[in-house]
């Protein structure tokens, strides 16, 4: 079994390298659980107003097309 051996430089520069790769993953995933978070908020104070609303609301996609709609028959 052959073994490959670096300078201690490259062994420094990649390791640094893999430091700045951890650091953008990190925050990544910070702002992808925050959006999520914000995401999660926004769903539920639509889904609210949509569940105290009296009237009927179609729900139509980009096209308007409607796509479904809520009724408050009783």
């Amino acid at each position: 079994m052959s073994r490959i051996y670096q300078p201690e430089e490259q062994i420094t520069s990649q390791l640094a390298g893999l430091r700045q790769r951890a650091a953008k993953l990190e925050a990544l995933t910070t702002e992808h659980k925050r959006l999520d978070e914000a995401l999660r908020e926004s769903q539920e104070v639509l889904r609210k107003i949509f569940e105290s609303v009296t009237d009927g609301i179609p729900a139509t996609d980009l096209d308007d097309i409607v796509t479904g709609a809520k009724s408050n028959k009783q």
